[in-house]
């Protein structure tokens, strides 16, 4: 093997994701425990994976085959059925007899999924999907980190040995070559975007969509994308193949829909139709409840107020950010990956990073505990978690959350 892509084409790789970045960062020991020794909790896999299912329907939404097609609403609909039926089907396979409350959670979610999808793609997608055309989505990646001066960065770490050695499938002096002559394996970095659009002015953007139970509050808690270390690398990571991008645009997809406002049981104040401002609705939907359904009041102006109030300030069901980055910021950042990769490859310092919110979400929290008391740790490893030979991002697919 010659050249970098050589060693990835075979994936003879060390590869550094967002997650395991991350996860370094926050506390060694965690990192450790996931990601080298790769302990995973035993969970039972939930009926519905909704962001993984709402990421396959975005997946069909703007592919570019299907772009601004008639039926390309349908396509993703169909999309999301058929992952949402596919994963049940696989936690039936797994739990022949579910709880009625997981089948009804199953049911609640797929309408609200599909609802989310309809009104994204029939009202938001097309008030704020101008200027730009879909070029590929689902693009997964794998780029190698390399220094000031593009020397490789190496790794001679366990895992790596372990995927060298059963791919040349070494016997006799094995460990010898592991300490002398061999190199390691080449550190990469490794992902999957969204998708890559271009605007009418021929630049090339990075979407990435979420979809969340809150929105940002726009002005005061988006200003953390001006840091973002996730969707920043993957415009890094895009320079590889010699794709420069103007920055990226974050789109945030709210976990509901919009509703028509409640018939009231008796009238208030003329109206028929409740204008609680706790309402899911939009402007549109509640004028043309009020105009078809309660005509005359509404035409006398009692509902202005709470109509103008829905204009302005009303409830929010998506919103984007778009942030640019210029060339040197983005030399940063594979520069800032390149230092953080040779402290994950050659730092053998393993040790806790104890964090008032961090660690009673952990889900090495009692694992923890014990290696600090001094306890059998190894019973709650093998008991509570399962050694993997792969990492989850080799195996799950995509999600929106």
């Amino acid at each position: 093997m010659e050249t970098i892509n050589d060693y990835i084409d075979k994936k003879l790789v060390h590869s550094i994701h967002t997650s395991s970045r991350r996860s370094f960062r926050s506390c060694r020991r965690r990192y450790d425990l996931a990601y080298r020794q790769m302990y995973y909790p035993l969970v039972t896999p939930p009926p519905l994976e909704f962001g993984v299912a709402f990421h396959a329907a975005m997946e069909e939404w703007y592919r570019p085959e299907f772009w601004q097609k008639p039926t390309q609403l349908d396509v993703a609909l169909q999309r999301f059925k058929m992952e949402c039926d596919a994963q049940l089907k696989r936690y039936k396979r797994l739990n022949p007899n579910p709880d009625q409350e997981k089948v009804n959670e199953y049911k609640e979610r797929i309408e609200l999924g599909l609802n989310m999808i309809r009104h994204y793609c029939e009202n938001m997608s097309p008030e704020y999907d101008n200027g730009f055309t879909p070029i590929k989505v689902e693009i997964e990646f794998e780029v190698p980190i390399t220094g000031p001066t593009g020397e490789w960065v190496w790794c001679k770490c366990d895992q790596c040995w372990r995927r060298y050695n059963a791919y040349e499938n070494l016997i006799l002096g094995a460990e010898a070559y592991r300490n002398g002559a061999w190199p390691g394996l080449p550190v990469t970095y490794g992902g999957r975007l969204d998708m890559l659009a271009k605007d009418d002015l021929g630049r090339f953007w990075v979407y990435d969509w979420k979809t969340t139970a809150r929105l940002l509050n726009e002005g005061k808690e988006e200003s953390f994308l001006e840091l973002d270390d996730q969707v920043s690398s993957y415009l890094w990571a895009l320079t590889y193949y010699n794709i420069r991008c103007a920055g990226f645009v974050y789109v945030e997809i709210k976990k509901e829909y919009p509703k028509i406002p409640r018939r009231l049981d008796k009238t208030r104040q003329y109206r028929s139709f409740s204008t609680d401002r706790n309402t899911l609705t939009t402007y549109e939907m509640a004028r043309k409840t009020f105009d078809e359904q309660d005509h005359e009041v509404y035409t006398q102006g009692f509902y202005d107020d709470y109509l103008n109030w829905l204009r302005l300030d009303g409830p929010r069901f998506t919103q984007r950010h778009q942030i640019h980055k210029n060339d040197y910021e983005i030399n940063q950042i594979g520069l800032n990956i390149y230092y953080e990769a040779q402290d994950i490859v050659n730092s053998p310092l393993i040790y806790p990073t104890p964090g008032r919110f961090s660690c009673p979400s952990c889900m090495y929290r009692q694992v923890c505990l014990g290696m600090n008391q001094g306890e059998d740790y190894k019973y709650t490893l093998n008991t509570m978690f399962e050694k993997k030979e792969k990492h989850y991002y080799e195996e799950q697919k995509p999600s929106t959350e």
